[in-house]
């Protein structure tokens, strides 16, 4: 797991505020342990920055101090899952092995993959996670979304479905949100999302569907009898800097100030209408998922969760937001 050692205490001044932070965190995630239900919803980054800032290759101060913010906050995040003990973890990914059209789930019985950081490609930095993937509630969501006409598929790679002997190749979008998680428990299983690539052109044409789907999804992961996380992968704006790949637009900023708005509050005009304003130029290739979270949200009753925004910033060109949403302890 990426850590800090080395790299000097000047680079990240406000480790108190980290230590306060987590246990934030670990309290309100720790609220509900109850079997059979949805324990906590969260947003984790997949940018390389987030994972490992050593190797951030900036001398702007403020930037480094962001990025070792936001790495912080996803460790701060991803040791609360832990401590929640999940049956089922439940992510979504936008950077997977996707559909054209259909939402896909991945059916092999594991999955490995490797990724690097922004400034430092494999090898050497090599951060890599082998999960157990569970295909058989996967099949059960492929089942029960298709007679909701909701539009999803499975994919399973050099095998039949829940039979492959190979692992389910998986790259960045997967392995740095569960990276931050540590090591997995051999009983805690992964199911996970692709969203499709038509949501690089079609993504406000998608909200619907995406509440839709959320919703649904919500119900049928409520019924199972296993204590679900919800972790959606996703970073926001990456037009922020215009000698960044994509250039620069002046949507970046209200986009990511919308999302965190909603992140922070669950004001759904934030998401749904003004970050839906900016998406297309702002570039976000997380926003779909954070859309269908708010489904999900929905389903269980906004008024029934906790949301809380623990990062917001744009160390490089593109966004990273840290948040959960959790049950309240009524």
């Amino acid at each position: 797991m990426a850590s800090k050692s080395g790299s000097g205490s000047s680079k990240y001044k406000c480790l108190a505020c980290y230590s306060q932070m987590l246990c934030v965190i670990q309290s309100l995630t720790l609220i509900q342990t109850c079997s059979g239900e949805i324990v906590g919803t969260y947003v984790l980054p997949h940018g390389g920055i987030s994972l490992d800032p050593t190797h951030f290759n900036t001398t702007n101060q403020t930037a480094i101090q962001e990025a070792w913010a936001i790495h912080d906050a996803a460790l701060g995040v991803g040791q609360s899952i832990s401590h929640l003990n999940p049956d089922l973890i439940f992510l979504s990914t936008p950077h997977g092995i996707a559909d054209l059209r259909q939402f896909i789930f991945y059916l092999n019985p594991t999955g490995f993959g490797v990724a690097d950081t922004d400034n430092c490609q494999c090898p050497p930095c090599c951060y890599n996670i082998s999960i157990g993937m569970d295909s058989t509630v996967a099949s059960i969501l492929i089942r029960e979304l298709k007679l909701k006409l909701m539009d999803v598929s499975g994919l399973s790679a050099f095998g039949p479905p829940g039979g492959a002997s190979d692992d389910f190749p998986l790259k960045w979008g997967e392995v740095i949100p569960l990276k931050f998680l540590g090591n997995l428990t051999h009983s805690t299983k992964v199911i996970i999302l692709s969203q499709p690539s038509r949501r690089y052109t079609d993504t406000v044409e998608m909200i619907p569907e995406l509440l839709d789907l959320g919703s649904d999804m919500y119900h049928i992961l409520s019924s199972l009898g296993r204590r679900v996380v919800v972790i959606i992968s996703s970073d926001l704006a990456h037009t922020h800097d215009k000698d960044g790949p994509y250039g620069f637009s002046k949507a970046a900023k209200p986009f990511d100030k919308a999302c965190g708005l909603w992140a922070s509050t669950l004001d759904e005009n934030s998401l749904l209408n003004i970050a839906a304003k900016y998406v297309d130029k702002a570039k976000s290739c997380g926003y779909t998922g954070l859309v269908m979270l708010h489904g999900m949200l929905q389903a269980g009753g906004l008024q029934n969760w906790t949301p809380n925004l623990y990062a917001n910033f744009h160390p490089s060109y593109y966004g990273m937001m840290v948040a959960s949403f959790v049950l309240n302890n009524d």
